[in-house]
């Protein structure tokens, strides 16, 4: 029976961690090496994996200082020793066959990733998830025909099928190639699995079968949380995936590579505009500085705004930005959108 290596980076989730932690132990499939990597948490996190650690000899515990989610994931994949690996966040949890199911798929088409879609949990709701890409077996050949076009980012500017990692399982001897991005905080999902269906000779999407559930309410994660930082680590994580991707003898990705880029700026801009913390002042210097950045003049003169697959609302805003103007406009309209939401919220 193939081991499956599963890879958990733990920060500050004492209350959530116990549950993400019975949703992998409690797996049908049992065949499992669990790496948990206390990433210097200063709540209980550390103190409930060793306790779990101690119980389940399958697990392994590594404390080590702060250094973020890409370092965490790396030190997992260093310490990894299955025939397939994954990952699982420690706020969310994951369907008790998951595993199992998963493995089928490997036993009978040896591919090199699976990938199964997942459930958004919200307070009071969830939602099922899927991708715009067919089910199914890819072999090398359809990998290139039907995804190289959205392997980096989709024509109509959202994210890939594979950002999210923690639902797809990797054969080692393509997952053990690949690094994070350290010191990248935010998506750091992308390039690696940019780099994971690069490398893969064959892929199976297991379409509808909902597995990985997201916690989407967590006010404490990254995602919910606004840095100032946000447009160094998207630079960051954007060099890098130039660095992989802009000279591939296989597929031309230039397209793509400045869609990356607009994402970004929509992401970073986007975060500046509905954020309360900065003043309006701080804001438009802010945004002024990112349109101003010598790689975003060189992207918005490549592409072409008008052939681009938004909707006309993001186009008007896209041109806004490419010619710096209206900014000031967006941010009294944004600000007056937030205090209409806190007033409907206090009644």
């Amino acid at each position: 029976m193939r081991k499956i290596s599963i890879i958990v980076p733990v920060y500050q989730a004492e209350k959530y961690i116990s549950k993400c932690i019975e949703s992998i132990v409690n797996q049908t499939y049992k065949n499992l090496e669990i790496i948990l990597i206390d990433d210097g948490s200063t709540d209980s996190s550390g103190e409930i994996c060793d306790r779990y650690g101690e119980r389940d000899k399958r697990i392994v515990v590594v404390h080590n200082p702060n250094k973020g989610v890409s370092a965490a994931r790396n030190c997992g994949l260093d310490i990894a020793t299955g025939d397939y690996i994954t990952f699982v966040d420690s706020d969310d949890y994951i369907d008790l066959q998951m595993y199992s199911e998963m493995m089928k798929v490997v036993e009978k088409y040896s591919c090199d990733v699976v990938m199964c879609d997942c459930i958004k949990e919200f307070k009071g709701k969830s939602e099922k998830y899927t991708h715009a890409i067919r089910e199914g077996f890819y072999d090398k050949k359809q990998l290139k025909q039907e995804y190289y076009s959205q392997l980096i980012i989709t024509p109509n500017i959202e994210y890939p099928a594979t950002i999210s990692n923690c639902l797809c399982l990797i054969k080692k001897e393509t997952g053990k190639k690949i690094r994070y991005v350290e010191g990248v905080k935010h998506s750091e999902d992308l390039l690696f699995g940019a780099q994971m269906m690069y490398m893969a000779n064959s892929f199976f999407y297991m379409k509808g079968q909902y597995f990985y559930h997201y916690n989407c309410w967590n006010n404490n994660s990254t995602t919910h949380t606004f840095h100032k930082d946000k447009w160094d680590n998207y630079k960051k994580l954007y060099d890098e995936t130039c660095r992989c991707f802009k000279n591939c003898e296989e597929y031309k990705f230039d397209r793509q590579l400045n869609l990356l880029l607009l994402f970004f700026v929509y992401n970073a801009v986007g975060d500046i505009l509905e954020t309360q913390i900065i003043d309006r002042k701080d804001k438009r210097k802010i945004i002024k500085d990112i349109l101003s950045d010598d790689i975003v003049y060189k992207m918005f003169q490549e592409i072409r705004i008008s052939r681009l697959k938004i909707s006309k609302k993001l186009k008007i805003q896209t041109y806004l930005y490419k010619y710096k103007r209206g900014v000031g406009m967006l941010i009294i309209w944004h600000q007056r959108k937030n205090e209409n939401i806190s007033n409907y919220s206090s009644l």
